[in-house]
This record gives C-alpha cells, sequence and structure tokens, in this order.
C-alpha cells in the first residue's frame, strides 16, 4: 500500500486458541469510506451489523441486523461515520450514542479538533468499561472467550466530517485503549473495511489513491456515486467469498453528503434500521 493511503483496519475475529467454537463464528468488521473536496465531503457505509454484546450466545438473528453507520447532526453540517463495536452495554447502541454525543455541539464548535476532542473523552470512557473487565477477566483465565471477544471487539474508527465557513474538514479518530486523530486533506480520503477485503481493496481495481477516492471527481453527486460504487465492490467480493451467514458486510449502501446547506443522505437513506432477511441470519448445523 502506498504512503498516506489512509486504510484503517477493522479486525476479523476468530477464536482459534480456546477450544471454542461459536456458530456461527463472531465476525467485526464493516466498510466505511470518507472522501473530502475543499467545499464538501462524502461518507458511505454498509449496514450489515455484529452486536456482541451483552451475550455473545445469543442466536445469530439477535445478534445480527442492519443499521444506518453514519450519524448525521440535525441542522449543522456534521456527520460521522462509524465502524467498531455495536453496543456499548445491554441497550446501549454506539449509534445512538453518537448521535446524542454531536446533537450540542454548535456551528461555533464546528472545528475537526474540537469535534474530536468532544467524542474522544466519551468514546474512551466507554470502551474502558468493556475494556477493563474484560483484561481483569483474561488475566485470572487467558481461556475465557467471552473476554477474549469482548476485548478484540471493543474499539472503534471513526470518520469525522464537517463544513464551516464554506471550508470542509475530514479526518479519522481511532479508539481502543488509546486513541488516534489526524486530519486527511483532499484529493485523499480514509477508509476501513473487514482483513477479509484486505486483498480485494489493496491489489484489486480500487487500489491506490486515486482509483479508492476518486481524485479526480470534484462533482459531489458524482462523487457520491464513486463512493458508493467501491463500497457495492467490496460488497460484493465478501458474498462472493462467503456464505451468507459469515457475511461482515451487506447492502443497502447509505451515502451522505456534509456541504455547506447540511448533512444529508443522497439519493436518501433506507429507513435506519431493518432486520437482515432470513437467508442471512439462519444458524449453521455443520
Amino acid at each position: 500500500m502506498s504512503a498516506g493511503f489512509a486504510v484503517l483496519g477493522v479486525g476479523l475475529l476468530a477464536l482459534l486458541s480456546t477450544g471454542i467454537r461459536l456458530e456461527p463464528p463472531l465476525r467485526t468488521g464493516t466498510i466505511i469510506l470518507g472522501v473530502p473536496r475543499d467545499h464538501f465531503v462524502v461518507l458511505g457505509a454498509d449496514r450489515l451489523w455484529t452486536n456482541v454484546l451483552p451475550n455473545v450466545d445469543d442466536p445469530s438473528d439477535e445478534r445480527r441486523g442492519l443499521r444506518l453507520k453514519i450519524a448525521m447532526h440535525d441542522t449543522l453540517p456534521l456527520a460521522v461515520a462509524v465502524a467498531g463495536i455495536a453496543s456499548l452495554g445491554p441497550e446501549h447502541d454506539t449509534m445512538e450514542h453518537i448521535r446524542r454525543l454531536i446533537t450540542p455541539l454548535s456551528a461555533s464548535r464546528l472545528n475537526f479538533d474540537t469535534v474530536v476532542e468532544h467524542l474522544r473523552a466519551d468514546l474512551l470512557e466507554q470502551l474502558e468499561a468493556i475494556r477493563e473487565p474484560a483484561k481483569r477477566a483474561l488475566a485470572k483465565n487467558p481461556a475465557d472467550a467471552v473476554a477474549q471477544i469482548k476485548l478484540e471487539t471493543a474499539r472503534l474508527t471513526l470518520l469525522v466530517a464537517s463544513v464551516s465557513d464554506g471550508r470542509a474538514t475530514f479526518g479519522t479518530l481511532e479508539l481502543s485503549d488509546r486513541w488516534t486523530a489526524r486530519q486527511v486533506p483532499p484529493p485523499r480520503g480514509a477508509a476501513a473495511w473487514p482483513d477479509a477485503l484486505d486483498a480485494f481493496y489493496t491489489r484489486g481495481p480500487y487500489r491506490g489513491v486515486a482509483a479508492m477516492f476518486g481524485a479526480s471527481i470534484q462533482d459531489p453527486l458524482k462523487l457520491a456515486e464513486h463512493v458508493r460504487r467501491v463500497i457495492e465492490a467490496g460488497i460484493q467480493e465478501d458474498a462472493r467469498l462467503y456464505v451468507s451467514s459469515d457475511r461482515h458486510v451487506a447492502e443497502p449502501v447509505d451515502i451522505v453528503l456534509i456541504d455547506a446547506k447540511g448533512a444529508r443522505c443522497v439519493p436518501s437513506c433506507s429507513p435506519p434500521d431493518a432486520r437482515l432477511p432470513a437467508t442471512m441470519t439462519r444458524r449453521r448445523t455443520s
């Protein structure tokens, strides 16, 4: 991968050393993609989520579903695409939590550093409440499969996009035990995808900055379509590689445009939540 090509990996979880097999295997992953231009940003995400909290042994149809992974401010040109843990605790949905976090922000606080600090301070504490008990459990019993899963999945990658005074800002925030943040200027962008799609995105048709981030595209709607195609291609590759019950990503694809007018889906987003088709939630018997 070329230097500066911002790929933030979202891990594929496999329990290989514990002797415990979960059917279907718990997986973490999503595709999120963000591309800035001088005056706007396009964010995109798939919909498939896997919830490992609070009960990792719940049936797969209780742990998997389809959900919008981009939080949009109701009135400001601000949006956050999210990859990582789907729930911060029992009945504590990650996306809803992030929506509530960004709601009180005002136009005067709409800069990258301020938004990142606002998110970081809260989310790091939320993750710590999951990770620290898991670490203590593993110190007592290194074969504790539940603690392994929680420690592996309790992490977040955020793509943060806003527009203030007609200028777009975009960057990444990664959180686990620690946090890192950086702004990403055009024509580059940032993306996260499951480990299972590494070969496709780093050696396939979208390898390189120009192909991944549509470096020559300046029209917002054309760039939105490009982002959609990149994500849809990854979903199709995932479907080719894995049976439906083991999929990492799935349609529909949501595309959000952030410009001086605000943050909005283009052309529109499907309803915020939807259950998976039965073919994607069946339990494996072999």
